[in-house]
């Protein structure tokens, strides 16, 4: 093959790689990812410069999509509207019964074209939720954080800006009392108090909160509640790391019974 026909080849291959890129949805950060895919703690809030970058980038990917939609759908418009009227007048209007059967599938591929143009464009305009997939810190793999982590990232920036820091105060110490309970042999009443408010508590005081029109009542009995199961949550930490700290404790006096020579008399 001589090298203009292969680089033809490479660059049409190229540009069609960018076209498909354009005209296909974005691929949503998704909820759970870990510090070293993402470079960041996914537990710790954007500033506003990162979330308006963000924004930027998803509005400015979205216009270049619609506007390479836009130009394959009129470069289509004119290579169907073209082979049609070829057809028309030099075959269908000549009594050929071939062009009116290439002019009628011609008409069929134009109309698929349109339907494909248009679904796309939907979904350029309407991108799928990000998917969530499960966390795989070791440190984050408890039971209910993956609820939490994607309750915040939903709910957080909706809130009022008075709730918005007790909200995440709160769902912070529940991630924390999550963890600190999560090597627990057997569910006591701290580790149940924790996966309650995880799964059940915290969902369920949103919904009700979300529910009610707006009002300095309504805000502050969020507030309470929010305030009771951070308070909850806390002692559980609390007691957690006492916990903790006493098997440690343990530990040592056993290695040191277990591995301390005996003193000679």
């Amino acid at each position: 093959m001589a090298p203009p026909v292969r680089t033809v080849i490479t660059a049409a291959r190229a540009g069609a790689k960018v076209v498909k890129s354009l005209v296909s949805p974005a691929q949503q950060q998704q909820i759970g990812q870990t510090v070293n895919q993402l470079g960041r703690d996914p537990w710790l809030p954007q500033s506003a410069t990162q979330q308006k970058l963000r924004r930027g980038a998803s509005v400015t990917r979205r216009g270049l999509g619609l506007a390479t939609l836009l130009g394959l759908s009129l470069l289509g418009a004119v290579i169907i509207g073209t082979i049609s009227l070829l057809l028309l007048i030099f075959g269908v209007f000549q009594g050929s019964a071939v062009a009116g059967w290439l002019l009628a599938f011609t008409l069929l591929l134009g109309l698929f074209g349109l339907i494909w143009t248009a679904r796309r464009a939907f979904t350029l305009l309407n991108p799928p939720p990000a998917p969530e997939v499960p966390l795989t810190d070791a440190q984050a793999a408890t039971d209910g954080e993956q609820n939490l982590l994607t309750l915040l990232h939903t709910h957080e920036r909706a809130l009022p800006a008075q709730a918005q820091g007790a909200f995440r105060a709160t769902v912070i110490a529940t991630r924390d009392a999550l963890r600190v309970t999560a090597s627990e042999n057997m569910l006591s009443r701290e580790a149940f108090d924790a996966r309650q408010a995880a799964r059940e508590d915290l969902p369920e005081l949103l919904d009700a909160y979300r529910s009610v029109p707006p009002s300095q009542q309504s805000d502050g009995q969020f507030l309470e509640q929010l305030a009771l199961i951070e308070g909850r949550m806390q002692t559980v930490i609390a007691q957690g790391q006492d916990t903790q700290q006493r098997r440690l404790s343990a530990g040592r006096q056993y290695l040191e019974d277990k591995y301390t020579p005996p003193e000679e008399q």
